[in-house]
């Protein structure tokens, strides 16, 4: 149960209130459902369009007051990251008119899974965003009812970090036919190997790219040849490989890439990539964009 009182929150509201901007920054503020209720009878939230609302331990209930909150229909940023909603809650979300204005939203790290995936597929209230964050329990599943969705057409970014996804997940990603704008995809701390980056080296529809997270996600040597060796990547700006076991033939694939000169960032930690490849990469002539490249995890400052 909260402890905090309305005049605790109304502080806090105008502590985080930037009202030039319409922003309203209530993250790390150890929120509950209550406090959310208590928060939305505010009338300073009328001009707020984007709200932040970030590790906190909100659930279905004050995501369902935020959703009956008038003063929020003018919403285009809504980030729940990192707390209790669950699918109940996403299904209320899904068919809210509060929320018809919305262009970015992050789920990520709340307890959705593919019922909650299921909805916002289907919803046509969402239908446009260009930004979503989802997950933590979309498996396979989840994640090819969510991109074979008729309304999520509009998506310039797909973050799907840790939602248990592998082979089946990636092959449906590349499949889709709905998601040709995507520019930028997260598919960190998954079960990703070379037979999903195959499917999205030849994927239709995966041609626009310029970021691309695939950390932790035990790709392989294959995984990286199969990157370098693919037209569809030939827009990318940032590649993210951090501990995807690529080795030293991996390395070397990507410095002989015939497509990746447009990349400007990459990050390769921890993958057992010798001084004699680093060099390779650091001074290929086939990644002439290369201005930062990152084999090492930055040190602890004392």
């Amino acid at each position: 149960m909260t402890d905090k009182t309305q005049s605790d929150l109304d502080l806090l509201i105008d502590e985080g209130l930037n009202a030039e901007k319409g922003e309203l920054d209530l993250r790390e503020r150890e929120l509950e459902d209550d406090d959310i209720k208590l928060i939305v009878k505010s009338d300073k939230l009328k001009g707020v369009t984007a709200l932040f609302l970030e590790f906190n331990d909100i659930g279905d209930a004050g995501l369902q007051a935020l959703l009956d909150c008038e003063s929020l229909k003018h919403l285009t940023a809504l980030n729940m990251f990192k707390n209790k909603v669950t699918d109940a809650g996403v299904k209320e979300m899904a068919k809210s008119k509060t929320l018809l204005n919305l262009s970015e939203l992050v789920m990520s790290d709340n307890q959705i899974g593919v019922e909650g995936a299921r909805a916002l597929a289907d919803s046509k209230t969402l239908a446009n965003l260009v930004s979503l964050w989802v997950g933590d329990q979309l498996g396979d599943e989840g994640t090819k009812i969510l991109v074979e969705s008729k309304y999520l057409t509009r998506l310039n970014l797909l973050t799907l970090y840790r939602n248990n996804i592998g082979n089946p997940g990636a092959q449906a990603l590349a499949d889709s036919p709905n998601l040709t704008k995507l520019t930028e995809v997260n598919l960190n701390w998954n079960y990703i190997e070379a037979a999903g980056i195959e499917a999205m080296a030849n994927s239709k529809t995966l041609t626009q790219l310029e970021q691309l997270t695939l950390t932790y996600n035990p790709i392989g040597t294959e995984g990286a040849r199969l990157i370098a060796g693919s037209e569809n990547f030939k827009n990318l700006k940032l590649l993210d490989l951090y501990e995807t076991e690529l080795g030293d033939e991996g390395g070397r694939a990507l410095a002989e890439s015939k497509y990746l000169s447009n990349l400007e960032t990459l990050i390769l930690i921890h993958n057992d990539i010798s001084e004699e490849v680093q060099e390779l990469i650091q001074n290929s002539k086939n990644l002439p964009n290369l201005t930062k490249v990152v084999f090492r995890p930055a040190m602890a400052e004392h």
